[in-house]
C-alpha cells in the first residue's frame, strides 16, 4: 500500500516559519543537504542514531501512531518499519513542501500523510505521538498547544514522546557555540534551556513522566504516559 496525502483548505503556513527559518522548509539545497543521516549525525555529534532509535523503542508493532512535524533522515521511515504491517502511522506537517520531500522518500512504505498545523484538535486518539525534534522550532505559546493537543488525544496507558533539545551542561565544551547559534538561527530553542517540556502540560498529574539525557544534557527524550483511572490520584 503506497502512502497518502490529505490536504487541509484551511491550513495555513505559520508566518513565523518563514520570517524565521527563510526557505529551510522549502525546496532547495539546504533542505536536499540536511537530508541525509550522514549529514545529521555530524551535526548532532554522533547523537542521531541513538535519538532515532529510542524513538523506535516506544512504539508498539501494529499500533496507532501519529508523528506531528516532518523530520530530515530517516526517523520516519525507521518509525514506519517498527508500526508495519497492520498498524496505522499518520504524519502530519504544516508545510506542503515538507509532506512532499517525505513521501517521496517512504512512497512504498504505509503511512498517511496530512498537511495540517498541530496546534488544532485532532479528530482521534492514539497509541503513541511523536513530537520529533518540533518543539525547540516553534515560539512559546505554540509549544504548549502542539504539547497539551498530544497529550489531550493519548489513549490510556498511551504516551507522548518527545525528542528535544536540552540545556547542556556548563561543562559540555560546546556550551557557549550552541548558545550563540540558537540565538542567531533557532530563536526559539533556548525556551527548551529554561523550562521543562512537562512545564507545558495543563494537566501534567495525568501522566507519567520519564526523561533521558544524551550528550551532556544537549537532547532530551520525554516520555509523557497517560495514567489509567486507578492511578491517576497517584
Amino acid at each position: 500500500m503506497v502512502n497518502l496525502i490529505n490536504i487541509s483548505k484551511i491550513t495555513k503556513i505559520p508566518s513565523y516559519i518563514t520570517e524565521v527559518y527563510g526557505n529551510l522548509y522549502q525546496k532547495g539545497k539546504l533542505a536536499d543537504f540536511l537530508d541525509n543521516d550522514r549529514v545529521l549525525a555530524f551535526l548532532t555529534l554522533g547523537a542521531r542514531k541513538k535519538l532515532v532509535q529510542d524513538v523506535v523503542r516506544e512504539v508498539a508493532p501494529n499500533s496507532a501512531v501519529l508523528q506531528i512535524g516532518c523530520t530530515f533522515g530517516s526517523e520516519i521511515e525507521a518509525v514506519a518499519d517498527k508500526i508495519t504491517p497492520y498498524g496505522q502511522f499518520d504524519v502530519f506537517d504544516v508545510c506542503p513542501e515538507q509532506i512532499k520531500r517525505c513521501r517521496h522518500k517512504t512512497i512504498y512504505q504505509k503511512i498517511n500523510y496530512e498537511v495540517f498545523d498541530g496546534r488544532r484538535a485532532l479528530s482521534q486518539k492514539y497509541d503513541t505521538i511523536v513530537l520529533f525534534m518540533l518543539l525547540h522550532e516553534v515560539p512559546p505559546a505554540s509549544k504548549g498547544k502542539i504539547l497539551n493537543n498530544a497529550l489531550d488525544n493519548v489513549v490510556t496507558g498511551g504516551k507522548v514522546v518527545i525528542i528535544d533539545y536540552a540545556m547542556p551542561s556548563k561543562f559540555n565544551p560546546l556550551w557557549y557555540f550552541i548558545r550563540a547559534f540558537n540565538r542567531l538561527y533557532q530563536p526559539f530553542a533556548e525556551d527548551m534551556w529554561k523550562r521543562s517540556v512537562q512545564s507545558y502540560a495543563l494537566n501534567p498529574k495525568d501522566f507519567n513522566w520519564r526523561r533521558t539525557f544524551y550528550r551532556g544534557g544537549m537532547y532530551q527524550k520525554v516520555v509523557a504516559t497517560r495514567k489509567t483511572a486507578e492511578h491517576k490520584h497517584d
